[in-house]
């Protein structure tokens, strides 16, 4: 843990395959916490990292990416073999879901998608189990955080976009 004046930072070791380590960060500060998943499968330490947090910044890979990768099943070997070896590392996106909502956060933003061609709302929609906010976020993304939280949190992008 890392602590000054106007931030606390919190990590946690998460599961990323046979890839170690991997963290996730929580930074709580006056009015609010956020917390990043860096690159992991589900695990029960990330959940209790983000318990309370205001926003969980959260990587995603989709089903999809198998076909988009290798076309359509069956797959030989060698092509199961990677895509097993990328799906040990990363969380499918129908899991995010239950993994916000066990840590109770009210927004959930997703980020790190792969594969990166897929519309906004196909990655929303895939997202179950989960009631709040759920955010697709985008380079240079501004999702405030705040003590007096409302409804729904206003995503600020640059203009143009």
């Amino acid at each position: 843990m890392l602590e000054d004046a106007n931030v606390r930072v919190s990590a946690t070791l998460v599961e990323h395959g046979d890839m170690a380590p991997a963290y996730a960060y929580r930074f709580d500060f006056d009015g609010g916490a956020v917390v990043i998943s860096g690159d992991t499968g589900p695990c029960d330490a990330l959940v209790e990292l983000a318990a309370g947090a205001d926003v969980l910044v959260h990587e995603a890979i989709s089903p999809h990416f198998a076909a988009s990768k290798f076309g359509a099943p069956p797959y030989d070997a060698a092509q199961q073999q990677s895509l097993d070896h990328v799906f040990a590392k990363h969380t499918s996106v129908r899991a995010v879901g239950d993994i916000a909502a066990r840590a109770g956060v009210p927004t959930l933003v997703l980020t790190h998608l792969v594969p990166g061609d897929l519309p906004a709302d196909a990655w929303r929609d895939a997202v179950t189990g989960f009631d709040g906010q759920v955010i697709v976020g985008e380079d240079l993304d501004v999702v405030p955080v705040q003590e007096e939280r409302p409804p729904r949190l206003r995503v600020r992008r640059p203009s143009g976009r």
